[in-house]
């Protein structure tokens, strides 16, 4: 019995497809980065408000056959979630293997009860755990012939927590803060204790006909406590009043200590809440641009990027910069961008397109370098030096452009010093108040001018100038101010200068 219960353990391991299904049934149900979850957390959501809805209905009118149908169809989808994870929440195969594993290794009789023992507790701390009781009671009513179950149908209420992250993570806040929160329990006890003791003692003897038991007293201690004040106990006594003033005061203070309690631990979840809303877009988006750094490079290449329209997010670990970004209102996330787990959930392996490195310290563009290409072998990553000396270092480590601040501000510089009126004139005219832009338009496989000539596009009906041609297809050689015999090829790319209406214009001809 023992041998087989490991040769299915084994069997399971090994098998793909049972790996594959345990998987794509975690993504549903566990998996926050998953746009299956979200869907299935709608579909859920739709399902609670639904079953719930029908039981407000049947208060007062009968059930069709429709609703009872989809009552059966939500309880056996609230069934197989609360199955999927039972299954999920724990490995019975993989605590067997590791079991089996080490006593091999020690050289120690192997115990199959002891493994499986572990395993199961597990799997029991899960089934009694609250929010499985939750759906274990969601689930509960749908035996209609026990009535008094029906008004267990409220708990699938309950279960909305399940699927509204934010509204977990401020439950959360009341786990973190169960020492600040006991510290209150206690304080409201006493004066509740307090006030109740004091106005049952001096009107409870039929002193106050509205109170007739001790439970009134403590209805009245909680409701002045609470600064609600309905009116309908009233002290009737001086020793009444001057408890009143003494819980009114006292109501004041638990009130201000539980808002203070609140409010801070929300401002400390507020950079968690924040970072999975990032998380989450970013998961949403594809082909979208991962800036590591908002400095002037990066301010000034998001703008850019805003200008056309491109998506992306910028990382950064600075507070000041991160302030920056809100009155910017870019799509930003306080992280490190050299950790590997970070940029997983950011969406590098399978979103991002390019990543771009301008941190102002080499050794952290270089470490960018090297975690962002051990993520992924295919994505472009363009990063900044400050020391020209140590660019081939950026290319050994998988950089795909490797940018040289220092160099192009001297180059900038040399041919302003050489040709300060061209310099000036080719500014005017890419900064002008007309806006003449510089754009590139590729070749694309639909385009009528693949294998036609340079010298068969009239550039200048275009009220446009040609600086050159971008060949993809030869390691982006470039050609500056092309000879008219030039043959275009599909993915080649036309670098022009002109207006963005004449552009916008050309591109659709180009193209077409």
């Amino acid at each position: 019995m023992e041998q087989s219960i490991l040769k299915f353990a084994y069997f399971l391991q090994s098998s793909r497809k049972y790996y594959t299904i345990k998987h794509f049934v975690y993504q549903f149900l566990e998996d926050r980065h998953s746009k299956k979850k979200r869907y299935f957390d709608f579909f859920m959501i739709f399902l609670v408000l639904s079953t719930v809805g029908i039981m407000i209905y049947e208060v007062n009118h009968p059930l069709h056959d429709w609703m009872i149908d989809f009552e059966d169809i939500a309880i056996v989808f609230f069934i197989l979630e609360w199955l999927g994870r039972l299954w999920t929440v724990s490995h019975i195969r993989k605590q067997i293997i590791e079991d089996y594993e080490k006593s091999q290794l020690i050289n120690q009789p192997f115990n199959l009860k002891e493994s499986l023992k572990i395993a199961f507790k597990r799997k029991l701390a899960f089934i009694f755990s609250p929010m499985s009781l939750v759906d274990l009671l969601a689930i509960l009513p749908y035996y209609r012939p026990l009535r008094i179950l029906r008004i267990l149908m409220l708990f699938r209420l309950f279960k909305l927590l399940r699927y509204a992250n934010s509204v977990k993570q401020f439950g959360d806040v009341f786990i973190e803060k169960k020492f600040e929160f006991f510290t209150l329990s206690i304080m409201f006890l006493m004066a509740v204790s307090f006030g109740s003791t004091v106005i049952f003692i001096y009107e409870g003897a039929g002193v106050n006909e509205n109170i007739h038991n001790f439970f009134d007293a403590i209805y009245w201690s909680v409701i002045t406590i609470a600064t609600v004040g309905f009116g309908d106990i009233s002290p009737v006594t001086i020793e009444g009043k001057v408890a009143t003033l003494f819980l009114v005061i006292g109501g004041l203070s638990v009130i201000a200590f539980f808002t203070s309690i609140v409010t801070s631990a929300l401002n400390e979840k507020l950079p968690e809440l924040k970072e999975d809303k990032v998380k989450g877009e970013a998961n949403a988006l594809k082909d979208f641009v991962l800036i590591c750094g908002y400095g002037q490079m990066g301010k000034r290449l998001a703008i850019e990027l805003q200008k056309v329209k491109q998506n992306f997010i910028v990382i950064d670990n600075d507070d000041i910069q991160l302030e920056h970004t809100q009155a910017d209102h870019i799509l930003a996330i306080k992280g490190d961008a050299t950790d590997v787990n970070f940029l997983k959930n950011l969406g590098v392996v399978k979103g991002a397109s390019t990543v771009v490195a301008l941190a102002n310290n080499d050794a952290i563009n270089l470490a960018i370098i090297l975690t962002v290409r051990s993520l992924n072998e295919h994505i472009k990553i363009i990063a900044k030096v400050n020391n020209s000396e140590i660019k081939d270092k950026f290319f050994l480590a998988g950089a795909s452009e490797v940018i040289s601040a220092n160099d192009m501000a001297a180059l900038v510089a040399t041919e302003y010093i050489g040709q300060p009126i061209a310099f000036e004139a080719i500014d005017d005219i890419l900064l002008s108040s007309e806006q003449a832009i510089m754009e590139e338009i590729e070749i694309v496989n639909t385009s009528k001018y693949i294998n036609r000539s340079i010298s068969e596009i009239n550039f200048a009906a275009h009220n446009l100038i040609l600086l050159g041609v971008l060949e993809t297809s030869k390691k982006h050689k470039f050609y500056f101010n092309p000879p008219q015999d030039y043959l275009l090829q599909e993915t080649d790319m036309l670098i022009v200068i002109g207006y963005k209406v004449a552009i916008n214009k050309f591109r659709v001809e180009i193209l077409s």
